[in-house]
Parts: structure tokens; sequence; C-alpha cells
């Protein structure tokens, strides 16, 4: 088998709560995305707080092993770069490259991408060029690895549009059911549906230019969404994660996985699937 391509998309703190996973949360590309792909519905992140999670995905080890036992922009830990997911597929002949959040260091530039299509501050709409941008000059003789990361969902959401689908909304069910947190979940709402477009704009391109057949897309998220007893916290709703991947060696078995499965996962994983050796 030819090596695939691999699109790493990544999210902030959206947990499972999206369509695909039975949520009231309107994110038709990501239902579209599930439709084709196997759904981990016990997957679970390492960590519930940003930098050690994303450390644990992409080294393949518990944050505490990786280094990263806090938030990187605040100085607390730091993973050995050799060991980073991109690294180990550069060395394997993959082109590599980032575009938008990444958040295991406050220097990208030390991160082994070929080509960093955004500055480490840049908008939804620049992550999604970024991304365009990549796909549209990759060299179809070279297998690639991009990595596309939102900022949504995090704090501050977006305001809804309509006050009255805003006291419709239902909030998580250990949250108050009150106007205040009606309004604070059609909130997240608002920012989900900006990042299912953004999403969907870097699939589309995908689709566009035929490179959608030979590409594990890999869609997942760091942690759960901002609310109490969710992010930061070692409950289901603080550790659970969508994860969603589409493609190369997925094509038997769409639908939905019941296994338990965790971030640390998924390095290994990518590994046994291309046929190359895991770093020690």
């Amino acid at each position: 088998m030819a090596r695939p391509n691999i699109l790493y998309i990544h999210s902030h703190d959206t947990g499972r709560y999206v369509q695909p996973y039975g949520h009231a949360v309107e994110t038709p590309n990501l239902q579209r995305l599930a439709e084709g792909s196997i759904v981990f519905r016990k997957a679970f992140c390492a960590a519930p707080t940003c930098s050690p999670s994303r450390a644990a995905l992409l080294t393949g080890q518990s944050p505490h092993s990786a280094g990263q036992i806090g938030l990187a922009h605040r100085g607390v830990g730091h993973i050995d770069l050799a060991q980073h997911l991109a690294a180990t597929l550069r060395d394997a002949g993959y082109t590599t490259g980032l575009s938008g959040v990444q958040h295991v260091t406050t220097d990208q530039s030390l991160l082994p991408y070929d080509h960093l299509m955004t500055p480490p501050t840049c908008t939804e709409a620049d992550t999604v060029d970024g991304a365009i941008r990549f796909l549209d000059t990759a060299d179809p003789d070279e297998p690639f690895f991009l990595a596309v990361g939102f900022w949504d969902t995090h704090r501050p959401y977006l305001e809804p549009d309509d006050p009255v689908t805003a006291m419709l909304t239902k909030p998580p069910a250990h949250i108050p059911d009150t106007p205040e947190t009606r309004h604070d979940m059609a909130c997240y709402n608002t920012s989900a549906r900006r990042l299912d477009a953004s999403i969907g704009a870097v699939l589309d391109t995908l689709d566009a230019l035929g490179l959608a057949d030979d590409t594990l897309v890999i869609c997942t998220t760091d942690h759960g969404i901002a609310f109490p007893q969710m992010k930061c916290n070692l409950t289901d709703d603080g550790m659970g994660v969508m994860l969603m991947m589409r493609g190369p060696g997925c094509e038997a078995a769409p639908g939905a996985c019941d296994a338990m499965v965790s971030h640390v996962d998924v390095f290994p994983t990518v590994c046994d699937l291309l046929e190359i050796d895991a770093p020690a």
C-alpha cells in the first residue's frame, strides 16, 4: 500500500459536544465526516488541559512521560521535539505542515514542520486559508502530514444570532438549567458552527483536489468543553473527546466503535498503518 497522506484536524475544548455524538449542536460537516469514518464513542484524552493533552497525542506518551505537565505558554513543561509525530513522519519521507494552533511550545519554528502556514496567533479564516494553500501546493509524489489547529471552541464564545433560539438551548445535563446557562450553551453552539464550517472548508478542498481517497483524516479535540466539572476535571465530560478517522486503513469498518481508546493510541496506530518503526 502506498503511504497515505495524513490530515490531523484538532479543535479547542470541544469534548464530544457535536452532532455525531448525539448532541443538539448543529455541525453538518462533522456529521458528514462521521458518516464515512470510524467514530470512536469512548475516546479519551490523556489530560483535561490543553498542552498536556496535545503533547500526549503527538508523542504517544502520558504527559508526565513526555515532560508536558502544564500549559506551554505559561512555561510549564517541555516535550522532546524529536519525539513529535511530525518528526517521525518527516523521517519517513513525509512533507509536514502546520496551519493554526499547536500549543506544545511557545516557539513554533522549533517544531518539525517543513511549512508553517500561519503565524502563532491567527484567525479561524487564516487557519483555513493556510491549510488550503498547503493542500493546493502539495507534491503529488510525496505524502504529506498536515496539522490544522482551530481556536474554536475555546472561550470566549461567539454570541448567538437569535435570542429566542438561545433561550431554547439546553445546557449540559449536570449544569443548572437557567436563562444564563441556556444563553451560554447557545454561545458554545454558535462557536461550534463556525468550527464546523472551517473544518468543512478544509475537507471540501481535499475533495476538490482529488486527495480524499488517499488521505487519512484524524479529527479530534484536546478535552472537554469549558463548563464546570468538564474541562480541567477528571470526569467523563472532562476527558471524553470526539475522535473520528476516515480514509486508508478505515474503509472496512466505518461506523461507531465503542472500544475504550486514548489519544496516546494515535501515534503507534499511525506507525502500524504506515509500517514504520515508532520512536523509543
